[in-house]
């Protein structure tokens, strides 16, 4: 009897303890969950910038706004798609360092830094700035931007180098979800109108790839 007793309650404890590593290990899946990193970044940005005034040494410029497309990600929490349902969006400040005139054309160089946000609050406004950079931080780049603006139309290109300094996983309803890695590089291209004296000072749409 006191044999039969002992080996039912072996019997018991086994079973108890392979239970609780099997509970153990869930939990730890659960926190550990796995994180897809989209390399290849394609992005679709819509935006306005604020220059600063002329005489102001040394020049600054800001450009801000939505990220419309995100291959991977679903960039809108609802219709319509604009800045108020926006779950991306993006501020970037920047300094002037040289203007070249050429012609009509005025060429002009900058370097700064861009972050992306994610903002569940959807709160988006062009005509309060800073909604645009008060949501979660998710990518942060350096870049070098060349704008190439014609002093007639007063339109403009611009190209950007993009070397992405920080990268933080974020939760999706398809998981975690990374964009690109520190030290890879993407390019943007914008094209717009100028409104200067502004506010805004101009307006733009463009995209961004990897590369």
């Amino acid at each position: 009897m006191t044999r039969g007793f002992a080996l039912v309650a072996a019997l018991v404890v086994a079973l108890m303890s392979a239970t609780g590593a099997v509970a153990q290990e869930s939990h730890n899946d659960l926190r550990t969950s796995p994180v897809k990193k989209i390399t290849k970044l394609s992005l679709e940005l819509v935006g306005q910038f604020q220059n600063s005034p002329p005489g102001v040494t040394p020049a600054t410029h800001s450009h801000y706004g939505y990220i419309s497309y995100i291959q991977g990600v679903s960039s809108f929490a609802h219709a319509p798609q604009d800045e108020t349902t926006a779950l991306f969006t993006f501020f970037a400040d920047a300094a002037t360092v040289r203007v070249i005139s050429n012609g009509p054309l005025r060429v002009i160089t900058r370097v700064g830094k861009l972050t992306i946000y994610l903002d569940n609050s959807t709160n988006g406004s062009f005509a309060n700035p800073n909604t645009f950079r008060d949501g979660t931080p998710v990518l942060v780049a350096g870049f070098r931007q060349e704008v190439v603006s014609n002093t007639v139309t007063n339109s403009f290109t611009t190209f950007h180098q993009d070397t992405i300094t920080s990268t933080t996983p974020f939760h999706t309803n398809r998981g975690m979800v990374q964009l690109g890695e520190v030290g890879e590089t993407f390019k943007t291209y914008l094209s717009g109108q100028g409104n200067m004296p502004g506010p805004p000072s101009g307006f733009f749409g463009g995209y961004a790839v990897s590369g």
